[in-house]
C-alpha cells in the first residue's frame, strides 16, 4: 500500500483481483460516462476490465496499475505508464497517465488532484520529462481539471470506436512538462 496523503492509498492492481476491478468499474464508469456510448458503457468496460486485459497490461514492466482507497475502502483506479510515448510528444522519458477514475460519491473532494500531485512528484523521482493524457473534448471538466494543473493541449483526435456515439469521438492530447531539476 502506497500512502498518498492521510485516508487515501493506492493498492498494486493483480490480475487475482479482476472480478473486483470489473465489478468497481462497473459501479464507477457507467454513472459518469455511459452518454458516451450506445450501451451505457458496459461492452466498454468488459472490453477493458476483463482477464485477458488485466494480464496483458500487467505484463507491461512499465505499467504501474493501482486500486485508489480512500478511508479504506475501494474508490477509483489510477494506471500510468512510464517512458511511454506518442507522435505529438517528443519525449522519450514521459509518462502516460492511462485512466484515472473515481467513484462519482467523492468527486470534488480534492482525491483527483491529491492523485494528480502524487503522479507528478513520483514521476519527478524516476526522471520523466513530462506526463501526458488524453482526455474527452466533451468531458470539460476533467478537461479544466487538468488545465488547472498546467495540462496544455498539443494534439486533437477521434477515436476509432463504432460503439461510441460519433458525437462523442473527440480526443485531447495533453502535455506537463516536468521541472527535473
Amino acid at each position: 500500500m502506497i500512502s498518498v496523503i492521510p485516508d487515501l492509498s493506492l493498492q498494486p492492481v493483480s490480475v487475482k483481483e479482476q472480478e473486483k476491478l470489473f465489478h468497481l468499474m462497473m459501479k464507477i464508469y457507467r454513472p459518469v460516462y455511459q452518454h458516451l456510448w450506445f450501451d451505457d458503457g458496459t461492452s466498454y468496460v468488459a472490453s477493458q476490465f476483463n482477464l485477458e486485459q488485466l494480464q496483458r497490461e500487467l505484463s507491461t514492466p512499465s505499467v504501474c496499475y493501482y486500486f485508489v482507497h480512500f478511508k479504506k475502502e475501494p474508490i477509483g483506479i489510477l494506471r500510468f505508464l512510464k517512458g511511454s510515448t506518442t507522435s505529438a510528444i517528443k519525449e522519450t522519458n514521459t509518462t502516460k497517465l492511462h485512466r484515472i477514475y473515481l467513484d462519482p460519491s467523492v468527486h470534488g473532494q480534492g482525491i483527483g488532484k491529491a492523485l494528480m500531485e502524487w503522479l507528478i512528484a513520483f514521476s519527478i523521482t524516476q526522471d520523466q520529462q513530462s506526463i501526458w493524457l488524453e482526455c474527452m473534448d466533451t468531458q470539460m471538466a476533467a478537461y479544466h481539471f487538468y488545465k488547472q494543473l498546467g495540462f496544455k493541449t498539443v494534439e486533437a483526435f477521434t477515436l476509432d470506436s463504432p460503439t461510441m456515439r460519433s458525437e462523442m469521438r473527440g480526443m485531447l492530447r495533453m502535455k506537463l512538462n516536468l521541472n527535473n531539476s
